[in-house]
């Protein structure tokens, strides 16, 4: 039975990965946690590859494949320098990665996905906008990125407009686009996240 998962703007890609005539052969950036979005492709028979950085969000990977009989082959690596070779996969995917990092890292990432594709493979990112709670708090760094004290550690916030998303797409084709704001409610106070999705093409 499917693995309902909360990656909601995957399904989406998804629809676009199935469409497409290369092998199913995906590559998640950012694959740990407790319930990860590797496993919808896995159902759907895509050879499936992780890289995650944090020890502790690997380990919860792991404890999910181990309890749901999935081998997602999700391994300790940095997207900034992808352990893999030069158009290896397919398709690649970085789900709210973005939203914790420096711009100038995810630039690099951005230049590794590039690489790691083959032409015409599809790609999933997605960005915080500036409509985000999380917007102007905390100390700015640099434009847009903020940082951010929560539960006494410091937490990076990096918000972007769609100007500048500009010059990390040079080499792909932008094939869908996608502004969200979610408002939700909870115990009578409203936050608000923006969000801006795509899905792109190699050229």
């Amino acid at each position: 039975m499917h693995n309902l998962i909360n990656a909601f703007p995957l399904y989406k890609f998804l629809k676009y990965c199935n469409s497409s005539s290369h092998e199913k052969i995906i590559l998640d950036c950012g694959a740990g946690g407790s319930n990860p979005p590797l496993s919808l492709f896995y159902e759907f028979k895509y050879k499936t590859y992780g890289i995650e950085l944090s020890e502790e969000q690997l380990k919860k990977a792991n404890e999910f494949c181990k309890m749901h009989n999935m081998n997602l082959n999700i391994i300790s690596g940095d997207m900034t320098k992808i352990p893999y070779e030069r158009e290896f996969f397919s398709f690649l995917f970085s789900y709210n990665t973005s939203v914790h990092m420096k711009k100038t890292d995810f630039l690099r990432a951005m230049q590794e996905f590039y690489r790691v594709l083959k032409p015409n493979g599809l790609c999933y990112v997605n960005f915080l906008g500036e409509e985000c709670d999380s917007y102007g708090k905390g100390t700015e760094i640099s434009a847009g990125e903020f940082s951010q004290k929560e539960f006494g550690e410091e937490v990076l916030y990096s918000h972007y407009t769609a100007a500048e998303l500009e010059k990390y797409f040079i080499g792909f084709d932008i094939v869908y686009c996608e502004k969200r704001v979610i408002r939700r409610n909870i115990e009578g106070k409203e936050y608000i996240s923006g969000f801006l999705d795509y899905i792109l093409k190699k050229l």
